[in-house]
């Protein structure tokens, strides 16, 4: 068996794998969310609406 076959079957079978695919794509999710907030701001930080 290859190490991705390992891995890959780690990941589905197992609780803790679960665990990590899950918690992996919440965290990059929300960060994701952060910096497009950030991007956001600054971009109509720099579009002066009054003057």
């Amino acid at each position: 068996m290859s190490v991705k076959t390992k891995f890959k079957n780690f990941v589905s079978k197992s609780k803790w794998g679960k665990y990590i695919l899950v918690g992996g794509f919440t965290f990059f999710l929300i960060k994701g969310m952060v910096w497009l907030i950030v991007f956001l701001i600054a971009g109509f930080s720099l579009i002066n609406f009054g003057s």
